[in-house]
């Protein structure tokens, strides 16, 4: 992805921090933002179990939010969590108007699918 479409999705992000045991977004909410996991861990909660964790660098609520379906899990911080946050209509127009930021995304959609097989 080019510097200028990371500088532009970096400044539509909000830096939000989490308590310990403080849920991100609940199993079955509509997704509303992605999360951008800068420090900390997340547990991943499908079903009442935890189904993953998550940590730095890694992404957490792009399918939801780019299907326009609710979250299919829960996230709740396990320890003192940072995270960069981005809205759906903030991520929506800027992936309209930048191709390559819409390109960055699908490759990192990809990658990720391919690393769950």
């Amino acid at each position: 992805m080019r510097t200028e479409s990371l500088a532009r999705l970096a400044a539509l992000a909000q830096e939000v921090q989490y308590d310990s045991h403080e849920p991100l977004f609940r199993e079955n909410e509509a997704a509303e933002a992605l999360f951008l996991v800068l420090e900390g861990e997340i547990s991943v909660v499908r079903g009442g179990r935890e189904a993953d964790k998550v940590g730095a660098n890694q992404l957490l609520g792009t399918l939801p939010l780019l299907t326009g379906e609710s979250y299919s899990e829960s996230a709740l911080a396990m320890r003192p969590v940072r995270v960069l946050q981005i809205d759906q209509q903030e991520f929506y127009d800027a992936i309209a108007d930048d191709f390559n930021l819409a390109r960055g995304v699908l490759r990192a959609l990809a990658k990720m699918a391919s690393q769950a097989s």
